[in-house]
């Protein structure tokens, strides 16, 4: 698997592990409805849109294997904080490792621009991604709390937040990664 900086080639891989990842973890947390409706088409169509409008600056990064993409962390920058807007990998992918690598490269290309600390939202009943965001350093904005429309629901959102003067966990950190080829 390698980490490597994304473009709008990279969109219908990253719009299918996109839904994959929503039917998968989402499910119970948004209206069924809601997720039968989402196609890699939508989420195609929707980074399509996402992508050229996304404050600056901005970095999609994408683990695959062997071209294929198995996550993806789409990062941005406002002021001086840095936001993991989203990272999700695909479900038949989780637990090896891709998450956390995403996030190490992600962390590194917010250090690379400056940011002294990092945010990321996340659903509020989604206890499986919080854990996995507490386990990384991550803890939770007290205040830090919205109601995002996903698709016509409406969603509790809770936010979390990470200094980016401290090293993860394991005091590992990361280079930066590939530019995509």
């Amino acid at each position: 698997m390698r980490i490597r900086f994304g473009d709008q080639q990279d969109i219908v891989g990253i719009a299918r592990v996109h839904l994959a990842t929503r039917q998968a973890t989402y499910r119970g947390l948004l209206p069924d409805e809601v997720l039968d409706a989402m196609t890699p088409e939508s989420l195609t169509a929707w980074w399509h849109e996402y992508l050229p409008q996304a404050p600056e600056p901005n970095k999609l990064l994408v683990a695959d294997v062997d071209g294929t993409p198995q996550g993806f962390a789409f990062l941005q920058k406002a002021g001086q904080r840095g936001e993991v807007f989203a990272i999700h990998v695909r479900p038949q992918a989780q637990g090896q490792g891709v998450g956390r690598r995403l996030m190490e490269q992600g962390l590194a290309v917010l250090r690379s621009w400056g940011c002294d600390r990092a945010l990321l939202w996340v659903l509020a009943d989604n206890h499986g991604a919080q854990g996995f965001y507490r386990k990384l350093g991550w803890t939770p904005i007290p205040e830090g709390s919205r109601v995002e429309d996903i698709d016509g629901a409406l969603v509790a959102e809770v936010s979390y937040e990470l200094p980016l003067t401290q090293a993860m966990p394991d005091g590992r950190s990361a280079s930066l990664p590939q530019s995509p080829s």
